[in-house]
């Protein structure tokens, strides 16, 4: 297909976050083993928290206006206009939350949070988080894919070299300063932003007057990111909580391992669905036999390298964890297979949940969230008094043999033409 064999930069920015990552927990793995990478890997579930009402609600209908809508430099300046001043809103919300949170529970990362200009450094860090990736949907949607990798590389070398600074320069809580890098590394990509993408568009004071009127087609998929938020990323941010003490920071950092791996794969499928799925469904949404056409093409190449994919990374599991962590880390296997095939059917269901998202279908997307998260927290909190370590695995595994259940039925039910239906 032309639009797969035409994203080479994409390919490559995917490709490039993932790297980044790995080097990540390579660094944090050698130097601190299992406590530190657990630490590591909920700092940035914490980070996927925050960027997700950003990515999968606001950015989500910001992409959708730049791909349906007339493209000029006063109607982009002002999506933009209004797509900040949704991610100030959401942001203000869920900091005030976080601050609330940290508080009045016993997190593994309030340490954190106890200084008060560390506070202000994250606060402001996961906030250009926000913008960055603003600017990165812009890009996804006007094709501009070596930017992205460009940018892609930027935000990941930056991180390494913060990190590897700590390391080097045997820098006072150096653990801790590692873990921050994650976001920090966004102050001066933040720059390069600004010169590449914000710098080209007008900005009015009319478009912020203007914000209301634009309600409409931001509200649905604000709400859809909520829902998510609060049935995916939520879930697995307490869920880890919980895992800190019923099974150690030890055990925990060890199955963080096996999800890292795995959800490197997930990177890889989410990213590419979107980046090339996502706006060519958008695109197309009004056409429901090209969509549908497109859809089973899409799926039989989809679906069969990620069903590769996983067979491989099986596979050549105790070689994955030396490589990318230390041999401390192998074994972590026993985590693995429930993990990877919890992820697949994820990573095949997701792309019902683009088309849900592009159709901004509000309704069906709030009762499948609903639906699966239900599912997810009852097989964990009830699946405890049957499994130890591998409880949640198995939550993850049901939770979406349930939501790729649903998804078929909603994709044969509206874009499965009847002349076309099997």
């Amino acid at each position: 297909m032309n639009q797969i064999r035409n994203s080479f930069f994409s390919l490559i920015s995917i490709f490039l976050n993932v790297s980044f990552g790995f080097i990540y927990n390579k660094i944090v793995s050698v130097y601190f083993g299992p406590v530190g990478l657990s630490l590591l890997t909920h700092y940035q579930n914490l980070v996927a928290f925050f960027m997700h009402i950003p990515q999968e609600g606001i950015h989500k209908a910001f992409i959708n206006q730049l791909t349906q809508e007339e493209d000029s430099k006063s109607h982009t300046g002002k999506i933009i206009v209004h797509t900040v001043i949704w991610s100030v809103i959401i942001f203000m919300i869920q900091w005030i939350c976080l601050f609330v949170y940290m508080y009045v529970a016993d997190s593994p990362l309030e340490e954190l949070f106890l200084d008060a200009s560390s506070s202000v450094l994250i606060g402001v860090s996961f906030f250009l988080f926000t913008l960055n990736l603003l600017a990165s949907a812009w890009m996804v949607a006007r094709h501009k894919l070596r930017r992205y990798a460009i940018y892609t590389f930027l935000l990941g070398s930056t991180s390494v070299a913060v990190m590897a600074g700590c390391v080097y320069f045997d820098v006072a809580d150096s653990l801790y300063w590692i873990i921050l890098a994650v976001t920090l590394s966004n102050f001066p990509v933040f720059i390069y932003m600004i010169f590449t993408v914000y710098r080209k568009f007008r900005y009015t004071w009319a478009d912020v007057k203007d914000l209301f009127e634009g309600k409409d087609y931001f509200m649905p998929l604000i709400i859809m990111g909520v829902v998510s938020l609060v049935s995916g990323k939520l879930l697995d941010y307490v869920v880890r909580e919980i895992a800190f003490d019923l099974i150690g920071p030890y055990e925990t950092g060890l199955w963080q391992s096996a999800v890292k791996i795995s959800q490197a794969f997930v990177f890889l499928c989410g990213a590419f669905l979107a980046t090339i799925f996502y706006p060519y469904a958008s695109e197309s949404i009004k056409d429901k036999s090209a969509l549908h056409t497109y859809v089973k093409k899409f799926m039989l190449i989809y679906g069969t390298v990620t069903f590769i994919g996983v067979v491989a990374m099986y596979v050549l599991k105790d070689l994955l964890f030396q490589i990318l962590f230390s041999a401390e880390f192998v074994q972590a296997d026993k985590y693995f297979l429930l993990i990877l095939i919890g992820d697949w059917l994820r990573c095949i269901s997701w792309v019902g949940g683009y088309l849900l998202m592009a159709s901004a279908d509000t309704r069906r997307f709030i009762i499948f969230e609903i639906i699966s998260g239900i599912v997810f927290i009852m097989v964990f909190i009830f699946g405890s008094d049957y499994f130890t370590w591998e409880v949640m695995a198995v939550a993850n595994l049901v939770r979406y043999i349930v939501y790729s259940i649903l998804i078929v039925f909603y994709y044969k039910q509206i874009w499965m033409t009847e002349d076309k239906a099997l």
